[in-house]
């Protein structure tokens, strides 16, 4: 009944929200698109209304007047990052087994604590990570949701959440896999009908397969794939991540490729450690990867080859992964790690220059998730999806180049107004709607009382 009444009351609320927008002309910004093949800076306008962009270019504006106008003067215009790989509920858990990697720090985390989430936990945590995501710049997400030991209402409060946070998202769909196939098919029947709906008026772009099936109930695995294909939803999949299991994990491939996890509509979130054979053949079956530097390196799973991947033809975008596992949910920090870190490992100052980073945080990571017609760069038609970012507070100096700054100077405290379709829902780090001192105060209560039935329990403390 909640989830009935939450749906119908979003629906409304979005429905009368892009309706009321006025039409805005920002002018006098320092524009950089994204759009593909357009990599040069210029000083000009662009105009939205009702939630999408309808103009843009150089110089002044010489169209219909609009009902607000915003002087952007000194002031660079992006589209919002996209993360393509993230764990939203995680941003609860920051600082966890601060010496473990991948498995150890599973460990510590999803199966010490995640049999205690209770009603209301999965929300919380949710809305505080996209929140968060929000703050940082980030308005497009996929959110690679996890069960752990919910059941199915206490973890749909995952999607709950992420319905009324106001961030764009992709929802992944974590199966209950020891459903028999005839549930399983029911179960995404009915929920391809119901995000059918969702799509129309909230801020989710699209449903997508979180496939787990390789590592746990096998025979499951091909009927994940076939769902997926049958709604012509993408799936993601866990794979190559951890170096010491990379062995273990390569071993895997050819059930991938029977399986029909190697195609256009499968990324594969990490990705770090495949042969020059696995990687050939994602390639020219035109699977794509997520990037996520910094969890990658807290984690020390190893370092993508990101240029060789591009060379092979391989559709790469980026995510901040969990806020558990990379801890700080900063594009602008997940591009510098990556960046910084393959400039050390080639030794060369151009394996990597700043708008190739740029694009791969935004329209390439939408490209990947098949959302890049709504949103990854600045394009009349497109959402509202952008940042106003302010170099000078606080000063990074003079701007030689706008990308450059972007990518070596800024962080999320340069960024001085967050807009998703059109509204403004972040300015100066403060969001908008909802006030963050409560969600973090209900999160610490709610992981204290986890923690605490985990210690009466005998696990392991862990934070």
């Amino acid at each position: 009944m909640r989830s009935c009444k939450l749906i119908i009351c979003i629906l409304t609320l979005f429905c009368w929200q892009y309706a009321a927008q006025a039409s805005t002309l920002i002018k006098n910004a320092t524009i950089l698109t994204l759009a593909e093949g357009d990599d040069k800076p210029f000083v000009g306008y662009m105009v939205f209304d009702k939630g999408h962009i309808i103009a843009l270019g150089k110089g002044e504006y010489q169209g219909k007047a609009s009902d607000s106008v915003i002087d952007a003067s000194n002031k660079i215009l992006m589209p919002g990052f996209l993360s393509g790989h993230s764990h939203l509920w995680q941003s609860a858990f920051r600082g966890i087994a601060a010496d473990k990697e991948l498995y150890p720090w599973l460990q510590a985390l999803h199966w010490t604590y995640g049999e205690y989430f209770d009603t209301g936990d999965f929300y919380n945590f949710t809305l505080h990570g996209a929140l968060d995501q929000l703050t940082h710049g980030i308005t497009t997400t996929y959110n690679h949701s996890q069960r752990l030991s919910a059941t199915e209402p206490h973890y749909l409060e995952s999607l709950e959440a992420s319905l009324v946070a106001g961030q764009h998202f992709i929802f992944g769909y974590n199966a209950n896999l020891a459903l028999s196939e005839k549930e399983l098919r029911s179960t995404f029947a009915n929920l391809v009908k119901k995000t059918a709906e969702l799509k129309k008026k909230t801020p989710m772009l699209a449903l997508s397969v979180n496939a787990v099936g390789y590592h746990q109930y096998q025979d499951k695995f091909p009927l994940e794939m076939q769902i997926a294909k049958q709604y012509g939803l993408i799936a993601q999949i866990h794979y190559l991540e951890q170096y010491e299991r990379r062995f273990t994990d390569r071993k895997q491939w050819p059930m991938f490729m029977k399986d029909g996890a190697v195609d256009s509509n499968i990324s594969y979130a990490h990705f770090i450690h495949p042969t020059d054979r696995i990687l050939k053949e994602a390639a020219e079956h035109g699977a794509s990867m997520i990037w996520n530097p910094l969890s990658n390196g807290r984690l020390a799973s190893g370092l993508s080859d990101i240029p060789k991947y591009l060379e092979a033809g391989l559709g790469v975008g980026m995510g901040v992964d969990g806020a558990a596992s990379a801890d700080i949910a900063d594009p602008f920090e997940n591009m510098r790690m990556g960046m910084y870190a393959l400039r050390m490992q080639h030794k060369n100052a151009s394996v990597m220059v700043p708008i190739e980073v740029l694009r791969l945080h935004t329209l390439k990571t939408a490209k990947v998730l098949k959302v890049d017609k709504l949103v990854g760069s600045l394009e009349p038609g497109k959402y509202a999806d952008f940042l106003i970012v302010d170099p000078a507070r606080p000063g990074t100096g003079a701007v030689f180049d706008a990308a450059a700054t972007l990518v070596f100077a800024c962080s999320a405290a340069n960024i001085e107004d967050v807009y998703v379709a059109g509204e403004k829902l972040v300015e100066n780090g403060t969001a908008l709607k909802y006030n963050m001192a409560d969600i973090q105060a209900e999160l610490v209560k709610r992981v204290d009382q986890i923690r605490g039935q985990a210690k009466a329990d005998g696990k392991a403390e862990a934070l």
